[in-house]
């Protein structure tokens, strides 16, 4: 059986870094208008993009909205919104082990806690896709404030013992509803006019990647780290389950689609 030779995909894969780091160096890429594409010979300049995505982290999830600004070549100015769910480490779902129909639902937990972060920053190119089959890549600095919404935790409430003879919907209070009281989790849609905000700060660091055969449509993966601090702590779970902080670090991937246009 003849062996493939792998020699002349070594010396394409070398000649496409070298085409590459020479267009960087030869100064093509950056344009004072904003990033560059090749195509039939000449250069589509962009100024403008936007994308929105999914947002997976450490301790939960999110979507994520992002609109940009070429400054030049390789520098763009970003806005970013991000609405991230975060959880309580501790966090572990039960349910009632006698009715099998009850919602599962975090014993201890008061309120669920969200951020809502308005950011900006800066992303820097460090390899525009030149080719259609090339990959961008970039790393972004972002940095703004972060609002905290807690949103109260209402459960299914048996009475007056199992077997129970009524259910209510009843604010979760640890100190009076105990896990032989819960039937489960009751519809999300309850505590929504009895929300609490907290102020924060966030910073974060990440890298993209920008992936695809079409110039105007964006997909990119975005992995990096965020750091969100609020004035109080947020009341996720009650104080004699856990001790909740007001600092969060967290690891995300954000999964990105969205468009690039030229005003």
């Amino acid at each position: 059986m003849l062996r493939p030779n792998p020699i002349p995909v070594l010396r394409a894969v070398l000649a496409s870094f070298a085409f590459v780091w020479g267009v960087e160096a030869s100064g093509q890429t950056a344009t004072s208008a904003g990033g560059a594409y090749e195509g039939a010979g000449e250069f589509t300049r962009v100024t403008d993009e936007m994308s929105w995505g999914l947002l997976l982290h450490t301790q939960g999830a999110g979507l994520s909205f992002a609109r940009g600004v070429y400054k030049d070549g390789t520098h763009v100015r970003m806005w970013v919104a991000d609405l991230a769910y975060l959880r309580n480490p501790k966090e572990e779902k039960t349910s009632n082990p006698v009715y099998d129909d009850g919602a599962a639902y975090v014993y201890g937990k008061v309120n669920a806690f969200h951020a809502l972060r308005l950011l900006t920053g800066t992303q820097h190119l460090h390899s525009e896709k030149i080719r259609k089959d090339a990959v961008r890549f970039s790393t972004l600095f972002l940095w703004g404030l972060s609002l905290g919404i807690e949103k109260p935790i209402y459960l299914e409430i048996g009475y007056p013992d199992i077997p129970y003879t009524s259910i209510l919907v009843e604010r979760y209070d640890p100190n009076r509803h105990f896990s032989d009281d819960i039937f489960g989790q009751a519809s999300w849609a309850n505590g929504l006019n009895e929300l609490a905000f907290i102020p924060g700060v966030h910073a974060g660091y990440s890298f993209e990647f920008e992936y695809g055969n079409q110039r105007e449509i964006m997909r990119s993966l975005n992995i990096g780290v965020d750091a969100d601090v609020f004035l109080r702590k947020p009341e996720i779970l009650a104080e004699k389950f856990d001790q909740n902080s007001r600092f969060f670090l967290t690891l995300h991937a954000k999964l990105q689609v969205g468009r690039r246009w030229t005003r």
